[in-house]
């Protein structure tokens, strides 16, 4: 009778151990690619123009960290510019498949990089989210720390949402990294 009792409690203790741990364990990304690791710059280039990133449909420039003596990112090797060449770009986008009545947690991190220019870029996430992020309200100039912008939404309906990010014009400066929509809170 006690080494069944102590059984029981046991497997009581794991179940609620798995459950607790399973409630810190972080949400899958729904953006594929938004760390901008792929494809990699080739050895011996500081970025490589006019390319598409993994899991994403138009095309930037792909830079590795620290370029030019750039403040690195935070995360991972490469970043992206959306300005390809310098030119103004038609920007970025994939879909997402969201879920109706479920809170998401949309965030990147973001650098203008314009050496003290006021530079914009616009973000959407469907009809959901939308607007733009500039160097000034973030405070994010050249040379200066990445920040992370962040928001909470809920999904209306159940099905693709266009993730989108494009640059306000040539010479622009829109530098991002680590985009993510995570289920639940902050991700």
């Amino acid at each position: 009778m006690l080494i069944r009792d102590a059984v029981m409690r046991n497997k009581v203790l794991v179940a609620v151990l798995g459950i607790c741990l399973c409630g810190l364990a972080r949400a899958e990304n729904l953006v594929v690619g938004g760390d901008f690791e792929g494809p990699v710059v080739k050895d011996g280039e500081p970025y490589e123009v006019n390319v598409t990133p993994t899991g994403w449909a138009g095309t930037g420039d792909l830079v590795k960290q620290e370029y030019a003596g750039a403040v690195d990112s935070g995360n991972g090797k490469q970043w992206f510019d959306l300005n390809p060449g310098m030119e103004a770009g038609n920007g970025i986008m994939q879909s997402v498949h969201l879920t109706a009545g479920i809170t998401y947690t949309f965030s990147f991190r973001y650098n203008g990089g314009g050496g003290g220019s006021t530079s914009a870029i616009a973000y959407q996430v469907g009809d959901l989210v939308g607007g733009s992020v500039s160097t000034a309200d973030m405070n994010v100039y050249g040379g200066t720390a990445w920040k992370t912008w962040r928001v909470t939404f809920t999904a209306k309906v159940t099905g693709a949402a266009d993730v989108r990010f494009v640059p306000n014009g040539k010479h622009a400066g829109g530098f991002i990294d680590a985009v993510e929509i995570h289920a639940g809170g902050e991700g």
